[in-house]
C-alpha cells in the first residue's frame, strides 16, 4: 500500500467517524493534537507509530485544505 492509499484510507476513516471539518480551528485543534501524538512517536523511536501519526497530520492538513471554499466552513471560520 502506498503513502497515497493511507492518506486516502485515512481521510475517509476520519471522514466517516467524525463528519466534515467545521471550521479552520477546529482542524487546528486536531492537527495540534496529531502533531503532539507524532512528537511522542518520535521521541519514542517507534517507526511504526511514526509512520502512522505522520499520514494522520498530513490526513488533517489535506482535510483542512479541501474544506476552504466550502461556504459553511469559510462563514464559520471567518474567511474572505
Amino acid at each position: 500500500m502506498t503513502i497515497g492509499d493511507e492518506l486516502k484510507r485515512e481521510m475517509q476513516q476520519a471522514e466517516q467517524k467524525y463528519g466534515l471539518m467545521h471550521s479552520t480551528h477546529e482542524g487546528l485543534g486536531v492537527l495540534v493534537e496529531e502533531y503532539d501524538e507524532l512528537k511522542e512517536a518520535i521521541h519514542a523511536n517507534d517507526a511504526a507509530e511514526i509512520f502512522r501519526e505522520a499520514v494522520q497530520v498530513a490526513a488533517v492538513a489535506i482535510r483542512i485544505a479541501e474544506a476552504i471554499g466550502d461556504p459553511d466552513f469559510d462563514e464559520r471560520s471567518g474567511l474572505d
